[in-house]
């Protein structure tokens, strides 16, 4: 039984070239692809029984690609493991890369993909400024079936995108901390999260409350350690907030243990508010008040774009926004 790496080596390309053209993947010419599958007819290669042959589980699993920013936190991690999970269903396995929230490294993965057999790729990128131009021209030059996760409308976006409209879930969740009577309401965060501090301040001036910027802290180091950090700090002053809203739960996971460490009460004494809703959040403390990022959904979507994609690559880019929403727990 001949293989797909006898085949390539019979047309003079590569494997990886030899197995797009005999998937139809519009990244090698029709000609060329015409001419690699005429020789595999000549062959008499049998796709299915070649990848049993080469050790694959099944002929019709294939490859996709994820690049994710890290997999450290549990929003990411958890991710992972949905789309990982969508994709095996429609019988994909996931080939997956970390950006480090670095444009210049995601830029090196989408180019990396280009040697691989992947069918499409699923980019999250949480700061739209890694979204640029030269990302672009790479995504591109590779030709692949991309979509991206994001956090924001963007309306110079290329590509199929989805995003959870992130002020309107902030705006939720202040408007609830106001109803319950706080009115010394702070912010903490860190450097990856500035766009939902610029979100809180619009929707503190939207609804007429006061921004207290000594109640703002943006911390150098990320998760339970920065927002441990921030509310040690605000812990400190003479008067402080009654309320914070963490940019995330693992931040407000943080938090909790800062105000438990002085000896005060959540929520009778400051109340903590996250945002995300990972699997965690609903076990610390007496569970934790947040706004909760539809994963199962965004993915499901995602998924169900790029199959459509991956068949029909001329169709117009869609950006598709999604509503969070606010889960109420023991921390308000």
């Amino acid at each position: 039984m001949i293989t797909l790496k006898e085949i390539a080596g019979i047309a003079n390309v590569s494997t990886s070239t030899a197995s797009r053209a005999l998937n139809n993947d519009p990244r090698i010419s029709p000609e060329q692809r015409l001419r690699i599958q005429r020789i595999a007819d000549e062959q008499n290669y049998t796709k299915h029984k070649a990848r049993r042959m080469e050790g694959k589980k099944d002929s019709l699993w294939e490859d996709v690609g994820i690049i994710v920013p890290e997999i450290n936190s549990g929003y990411y991690s958890n991710l992972v493991h949905i789309a990982s999970d969508h994709f095996a269903r429609q019988h994909y396995s996931v080939l997956l890369r970390l950006s480090g929230f670095d444009k210049d490294t995601l830029i090196r993965h989408i180019l990396g993909f280009e040697k691989t057999d992947i069918r499409c790729l699923l980019i999250v990128a949480d700061d739209a400024e890694q979204i640029t131009e030269e990302v672009y021209q790479a995504l591109h030059r590779t030709r692949i079936p991309a979509m991206f996760i994001t956090t924001q409308y963007n309306p110079h976006m290329d590509y199929d995108s989805i995003y959870v409209d992130e002020t309107r879930g902030i705006r939720t969740g202040v408007e609830y901390l106001a109803s319950r009577g706080y009115t010394r309401i702070g912010f903490i965060g860190e450097e990856m999260t500035r766009g939902r501090l610029l979100a809180f301040r619009q929707v503190m001036r939207e609804i007429g409350n006061p921004i207290i910027e000594e109640f703002i802290r943006i911390s150098p180091s990320r998760a339970e350690e920065g927002g441990y950090d921030c509310m040690k700090q605000l812990l400190l002053m003479p008067k402080r907030p009654d309320a914070i809203f963490a940019s995330y739960d693992q931040m407000a996971v943080g938090a909790l243990k800062a105000i438990d460490e002085e000896g005060l009460k959540v929520p009778d004494d400051i109340a903590i508010m996250g945002f995300d809703n990972i699997i965690m959040s609903g076990y610390i403390h007496r569970g934790l008040t947040t706004i909760e990022n539809p994963l199962e959904d965004m993915i499901s979507i995602a998924v169900r774009v790029l199959m459509s994609r991956m068949k029909n690559g001329d169709a117009v880019p869609q950006q598709i926004a999604l509503k969070p929403d606010l889960v109420i727990r023991g921390t308000t």
